[in-house]
């Protein structure tokens, strides 16, 4: 698997680049740039498909 993720003592490998990418947005950076778009919930997530999964607790 030619995309490796380089955070110390995680050995990760992916076969594609956007698959490290949410690995490394999920589990070292913390980053969750999803917000809900729903004005009343100030929920946010990591990955677009549980965003998606999300909003339809708002329907």
């Amino acid at each position: 698997r030619p995309f490796t993720c380089d955070y110390p003592s995680c050995s990760r490998s992916f076969k594609r680049a956007e698959h490290l990418k949410r690995h490394v947005r999920s589990l070292h950076t913390k980053e969750k740039p999803y917000l809900c778009p729903e004005p009343s919930c100030k929920k946010a997530f990591s990955r677009s498909d549980n965003l998606n999964q999300h909003t339809k607790v708002h329907k």
